[in-house]
């Protein structure tokens, strides 16, 4: 007896990027022929499930997004009909049909066209499942999985070394560039304080948005800036509070009430007028998918403590000096800037995730993790530009020592593939943030970009294989 299959939505996502190869003569719910031009790009994010296909529909083709569902019912069930974020979708992809259907519908009121996969499918759902776990996708396998073994541990320590130099260089010449804007003059960077400050915040701020919010946070730091927030808060973080959330969107439609909640509306309200800056809306952002402690609600509040520092506690000077000071050792110059970026607690926040939401147990807003990725991905390619452009040897020698010689845990999602498919039972470490960083380097610009020809790993070991290294892209 076959086994029942938990069919979920990435199985049913799979089969519709599997094209041709599981169904075939699509034809919607009211009887038109599909043409699938482009399923589009996945969405791992909230909103609808594909961006930017491409479909012929009868006569017409269209451009837009693809929602995907286990039921025709779903579509209603899962309030997408209220939803603007799905005004864009072109067409609706379920696998089973429902007893009891509810035409799909648009927030803008326009029907949607449905296919029911089940219908058009070239094997039974049990064969297409064997058939897809039998192959994982091809972003988890590295284009020189089977053959990366020719090369050597001193290669690949020497790429890794290139590779970390030109990640670091690559994160300078983006903050070079703000500053470059920011000063007004082409190609000249100011001196002036204000400025680098300015930039300093812009791209913490990124790096508290994590992949999912690091736009939003960006744009919200350049609209509201330091300056004012200085002219329009004073010494008050409340009320430096009330300006990110306020111009972030997040208090728009709050309709929970306490005195922390009362209090920052009343601020905002107060300041909103005097501001003329655009607001980002709640909608911008992404919760969706998220912890809990990683919400933008949570990251504003731990942003508004560095703010704080950077206004009122010469945090900008202080950073500058731990770098400047030739006596300390790569650990203590990092123990020193971590110190400086220690969360304070909040109450509010301490006990609560989002507006009126409480959380099951503390939050600490700004854990150890985070804190060592903004020291090794905003603060170290930020003093080496400054040690540049200043001039200051000190910075550039301690920058290039911290950089390369810290011990630190690393590990995400790319280390782990990396380290499964190229560095694992190799006398090579990943635990420096050069290393890190140039791993994360070769995945992101080289090995999913196609770029083995470039890779000094890729033109070894496809050259010893004696064959283009091309041929293994599938």
């Amino acid at each position: 007896m076959k086994p029942k299959l938990n069919i979920n939505e990435d199985f049913i996502c799979r089969i519709w990027e599997g094209g041709i190869s599981y169904y075939t003569s699509l034809v919607t719910d009211s009887g038109e022929d599909v043409e699938v031009l482009d399923h589009g790009t996945r969405n791992y994010d909230s909103g609808p499930d594909y961006r930017n296909a491409k479909v012929k529909i009868g006569v017409k083709t269209l451009t837009g997004d693809v929602e995907i569902h286990r039921d025709f019912k779903n579509w209603a069930e899962h309030s997408h009909p209220k939803d603007r974020r799905y005004n864009s979708v072109i067409l609706h992809v379920v696998l089973w049909d429902s007893d009891e259907r509810t035409p799909p519908k648009l927030r803008i009121k326009r029907e949607l066209p449905t296919v029911i996969l089940a219908n058009h499918l070239t094997a039974s759902i049990h064969d297409i499942w064997q058939d897809i776990i039998s192959k994982p996708s091809a972003k988890f396998r590295l284009p020189c999985f089977d053959c990366n073994h020719l090369a050597d541990d001193e290669l690949i320590t020497k790429w890794l070394g290139k590779l970390a130099i030109e990640r670091l260089n690559l994160k300078t010449e983006r903050i070079k560039n703000r500053l470059i804007e920011l000063s007004g003059s082409n190609k000249v960077i100011s001196k002036n304080k204000s400025i680098w400050e300015q930039v300093l915040y812009e791209f913490i701020f990124e790096a508290l948005g994590f992949a999912k919010n690091k736009e939003q946070m960006m744009k919200l730091s350049a609209n509201l800036t330091l300056e004012l927030i200085k002219k329009h808060t004073g010494r008050d973080i409340t009320g430096i509070q009330a300006l990110l959330y306020g111009a972030g969107g997040l208090l728009f439609d709050v309709r929970s009430k306490d005195t922390y909640i009362d209090e920052i509306k009343s601020k905002w309200k107060e300041i909103e007028p005097k501001l003329k800056i655009a607001r980002l809306e709640r909608s911008h952002w992404n919760f969706f998918g998220q912890r809990p402690q990683n919400f933008p609600t949570l990251r504003l509040a731990y942003g508004s403590q560095l703010i704080y520092n950077l206004l009122y506690n010469e945090q900008f000077k202080r950073i500058i000096g731990l770098f400047s000071n030739k006596l300390l050792k790569p650990r203590e110059l990092f123990l020193g800037l971590f110190e400086m970026f220690a969360p304070q607690t909040n109450k509010y926040w301490h006990s609560h995730y989002d507006f009126g939401k409480s959380s099951r147990s503390p939050n600490t807003l700004g854990g150890k993790q985070r804190i060592t990725d903004i020291i090794i991905n905003v603060l170290i390619p930020f003093a080496k530009l400054y040690g540049e452009i200043f001039d200051d040897t000190n910075i550039s020698g301690n920058t290039i020592e911290l950089y390369r010689k810290l011990k630190i845990k690393a590990d995400n999602n790319i280390i782990r593939v990396m380290n499964e498919q190229l560095i694992k039972e190799r006398n090579i470490k990943i635990n420096t943030p050069a290393n890190e960083q140039a791993i994360i380097q070769l995945h992101n610009f080289y090995c999913t970009r196609e770029k083995c020809g470039k890779c000094e790993i890729g033109k070894y070991v496809f050259e010893m294989k004696g064959y283009d290294y091309k041929i293994i892209y599938y």
